[in-house]
């Protein structure tokens, strides 16, 4: 029977177009994988593809460095659908149904080549570089289309820092030049919600790279997750970010990437912080055409051609806070769909959702907050992070905090090993 699904596989300078067969297909270094990658940051046994009732999914086999689908960590199996990205160490691999699948590529070498090699019994060699630059990395915590987020340490000071390799795609010449520049600048902000930026530089094997505060806690993305968050606190929380964001627009940058999972509550302190601005260092305005962000959460304008010279401005990240608002509200994305063709339909087509239309105490205001935010209209949305924020903390009156725990969050407790590290 024709398999259903194809994977659109590249690795290092290796291209293949591969059908998903029957059985399990096995994926990692090791000669015993039916798809084997010549990937330094996967394990010998690194995940398997498997089809059950007509549907794909993604397996964790017990790989170090995980596997993430979307950017989000795949703890044991995760269904996959049309258009889905996952991630094995430095390996990109696309999920596509059949139909819509390219026609199959020429490699320049099959993936089974014997460029693979065995580097060690857990099949990970990703401390070399960063030692050199004084930096031992730890444990992979986050994949992104910008990079690899590892929790690593400070060799010289002990340390515990967010040490971030970006994308060797990304980190041209100009980009990285850029990119020192901005991280410069945002290194001179202190602020209780922004992520500090500690340093930026070139490993010496070419890979670009950014080191950030460690900051221990929970993302929005997993607050959600684990059951609505309060509105109190949802509330709390999107005002920070307002906050880091007025901030950031005062000193001429665009943080592109607002999403749930690129917002932390701090364990030991309740404080919010945004994390993650690899995107505005290393593109800016700049790659033109390029999409940049996640595509759920992400403005319209973001994945639409543009040239050289048209910037992004601040309003991307109000989009970007009104999805994640409406996520931390509901815990569910503001627009769903199958592919990005129709994710994109339904933010420039559709109405924005109605929050109080799932939970009947969400203000008629919140909900215009959302509306005015996730506007497809760029100039449709508030001029400034600050008006969002004055608009928020108007509705947070109305909001007596929950007696329910310290922080007024109404959800379950996030076991130990969901907790976000960044």
């Amino acid at each position: 029977m024709a398999s259903r699904y194809v994977l659109l596989v590249a690795s290092g300078d290796l291209r293949r177009e591969l059908p998903v067969p029957d059985e399990p297909l096995l994926v990692g270094r090791g000669p015993e994988c039916a798809l084997r990658l010549p990937d330094e940051y996967c394990s010998r046994v690194h995940g398997k593809f498997l089809q059950r009732d007509g549907h794909l999914f993604v397996e964790d086999v017990g790989a170090r460095n995980g596997i993430f689908v979307n950017g989000e960590r795949v703890l044991l199996e995760h269904q996959l659908a049309d258009e889905d990205e996952v991630k094995m160490g430095r390996t990109t691999i696309h999920v596509r149904l059949a139909a819509a699948a390219s026609s199959p590529a020429t490699p320049p070498k099959d993936l089974t080549d014997t460029q693979t090699r065995e580097i060690g019994p857990e099949g990970v060699q990703f401390l070399d570089p960063a030692m050199e630059m004084g930096f031992q990395l730890n444990r992979l915590v986050a994949v992104s289309g910008m990079g690899l987020l590892f929790d690593a340490t400070d060799v010289r000071s002990g340390k515990r820092v967010a040490f971030k390799i970006l994308r060797p795609d990304r980190a041209t010449e100009s980009n990285v030049a850029r990119a020192v520049e901005e991280a410069k600048s945002l290194s001179r902000i202190r602020h209780e919600n922004i992520v500090s930026i500690l340093s930026t530089g070139r490993l010496k094997n070419g890979e670009s790279f950014l080191v950030m505060d460690y900051v221990d806690g929970l993302t929005a993305t997993q607050l959600g997750k684990a059951g609505r968050l309060g509105v109190p606190e949802a509330l709390r929380i999107a005002s920070d970010v307002c906050t880091a964001l007025e901030v950031v627009h005062e000193r001429g940058m665009v943080h592109r990437d607002i999403k749930p999972s690129n917002v932390m509550v701090e364990n030991k302190t309740d404080r919010t912080v945004l994390i993650d601005f690899s995107l505005a260092l290393t593109e800016g305005g700049g790659l033109a055409g390029a999409p940049a962000g996640t595509i759920i959460f992400c403005a319209p304008e973001q994945v639409q051609p543009r040239a050289p010279d048209d910037t992004m401005a601040p309003a991307v990240d109000i989009y970007g806070l009104g999805g994640t608002l409406y996520f931390m509200l509901t815990g569910s994305h503001p627009f769903r769909g199958a592919t990005t063709i129709e994710i994109q339909s339904q933010k420039l087509n559709q109405p924005p959702p109605r929050a109080r239309e799932k939970f009947k105490d969400i203000h008629q205001r919140l909900d215009e907050i959302l509306e005015m935010c996730l506007q497809p209209e760029p100039t449709k949305r508030p001029p400034s992070a600050g008006d969002v924020r004055r608009e928020i903390d108007k509705v947070r009156a109305l909001y007596p905090r929950s007696s329910g725990g310290k922080r007024g969050i109404s959800w379950a407790p996030v076991p130990a090993h969901k907790r976000a590290k960044t």
